[in-house]
């Protein structure tokens, strides 16, 4: 809350009074709200820090204001950012998102534009700073508007069906929404050589037995885990019609990664609307001519969606599984993690033939699979020195969490460790290049790999898989896919 009050403001609702109501704001009454909070003082905001000068653009100019505190979100790495610096471009946001919704009677702009520009600003600034002290309110805001949009649609002419959206929401080369995601046959899923065990509906107490000793951290996969989750039937995911709704249209905005792996120079990413990601990478008629060019694969990975967008959150819970106490287990390759209050949530939705590269990650993790298919395939950390970890690459990032051997290419030119499909043959696609040359490279390159013991499964909805830390993993959809990842120690 900025430090000075420039005017006297009506009284109004704090936002945990209207959250508790259940009822979402008028415009009128979130636009009050936050005027009242924007010029409310408060001691102890640490936006204080940002000294007068810049609090004085605050409400002048709050454009500048929001370039001057973007300048200071990258002038240091991330973590080294202080908290004031996020509360000054997080309070410019809201200014500006008053304006924009102020002046929205005088813009010339089409009906409804306003509201999408709205939805950028708020939504950037979740992705940036995570809107400290502002949470609730930004909620409250995308409530709002929500509930304006359903007016709009009960008062206007008959709405037209999903399938045929208003030009403002139409799905770019997409004719139809269809009611769920093409999935794959049970049939046709790979065979497995080394398949991780599996326990149907297993509960806390062996799975807490099972982490009391590091000789028993080992994968897992949990059947019919998750069954009671709404995002598995009454509020269900693998709907895409569900999934533009509770994103406003496809309005927020989300992170995208871009091309086939991190580790491939063709790789990026971008800010998007839902709605585009949607259109272009899970909806696109021509999807499968996409994945055929590994830079036009895209991927919403790693990413905490249920701190941006709540409603989601409401539609899973925490495993029990994530509250156990695993006894410690030092690797000398994982590095020391502090204890987490709370487990960390992460999103990983995408079309068919994403993948995450061969890597290990410092957390216990509870893999959970909501929507469509997922080949993994894990190696232990006794395995590492045949997995070759990268160094620090050029940019100074450490990435010896990530193994130098291209997976992908390394089952194909290694039948006796590439993916077996169900009929038999194994999943090969050299593209005509001599797969005993390609070998004898990959052998030189990195001896030993084609003989790492590896362990491997199909992740189905509905189910999850424990993954220890320090285990090197290799994760790709057969199908497109919506997972949850909880990382917990």
């Amino acid at each position: 809350m900025s430090p000075h009050i420039d005017e006297e403001v009506p009284s109004s609702p704090e936002p945990s009074a209207i959250a508790v109501s259940n009822a979402a704001p008028t415009l009128d009454e979130i636009v009050q709200l936050t005027r009242h909070e924007l010029t409310t003082a408060q001691e102890s905001d640490s936006i204080i820090e940002c000294g007068r000068a810049a609090l004085s653009l605050l409400r002048a100019n709050p454009d500048l204001s929001a370039k001057f505190a973007y300048q200071k979100l990258h002038d240091v790495p991330y973590k080294e950012v202080k908290t004031c610096w996020r509360r000054l471009y997080t309070d410019a946001t809201l200014w500006r998102v008053l304006n924009t919704t102020e002046g929205r009677v005088k813009q010339a702009c089409r009906d409804g534009d306003w509201i999408d520009e709205a939805v950028r600003l708020l939504d950037m600034t979740l992705i940036l700073t995570a809107a400290p002290r502002r949470e609730e309110l930004a909620e409250l805001w995308f409530a709002a508007l929500e509930e304006e949009l359903s007016a709009r649609a009960s008062t206007g002419p008959a709405p037209e069906p999903l399938e045929r959206p208003a030009k403002k929401l139409k799905l770019d080369n997409v004719t139809s929404i269809p009611s769920t995601f093409p999935t794959v046959a049970d049939e046709s899923l790979p065979t497995l050589r080394q398949p991780i065990p599996r326990y149907d509906n297993m509960s806390l107490a062996p799975f807490q037995k099972k982490l009391s000793s590091p000789a028993t951290h080992t994968p897992l996969i949990v059947e019919n885990a998750i069954q009671h989750w709404p995002a598995l039937a009454e509020r269900p995911w693998n709907d895409p019609n569900y999934l533009l709704k509770r994103t406003l249209g496809g309005r927020r905005v989300v992170p995208i990664e871009t091309g086939r792996s991190y580790t491939d120079s063709g790789w990026g990413q971008k800010i998007s609307t839902f709605r585009d990601f949607m259109s272009t990478y899970m909806l696109n008629s021509v999807s499968s001519e996409l994945q055929r060019d590994k830079h036009q694969t895209g991927y919403l990975a790693q990413h905490d969606l249920f701190a941006q967008i709540p409603s989601l959150r409401a539609d899973i819970s925490i495993p029990d599984f994530c509250y156990c106490d695993p006894a410690p287990n030092p690797l000398p390759h994982i590095k020391a993690t502090p204890k987490l209050e709370d487990p960390l949530l992460n999103a990983w939705f995408g079309p068919k033939g994403t993948i995450s590269p061969l890597h290990t990650d410092p957390y216990h993790n509870i893999l959970a699979q909501v929507v469509g298919y997922k080949y993994v395939r894990l190696y232990a950390p006794d395995q590492t020195e045949w997995l070759y970890p990268r160094s620090v690459d050029e940019s100074g990032v450490d990435m010896s969490n990530t193994s130098l051997v291209d997976l992908d290419e390394a089952m194909e030119v290694f039948p006796e460790i590439g993916v077996v499909k169900n009929e038999g043959g194994v999943a090969t696609d050299a593209g005509g290049q001599n797969l005993q040359r390609m070998r004898e490279d990959l052998e030189e390159q990195f001896p030993g790999f084609g003989q790492a013991k590896y362990v491997e499964g199909v992740l189905g909805p509905g189910e999850c898989l424990y993954l220890p830390p320090g285990w090197w993993h290799y994760v790709k959809s057969l199908s497109p896919s919506f997972s949850v990842s909880f990382w917990f120690n």
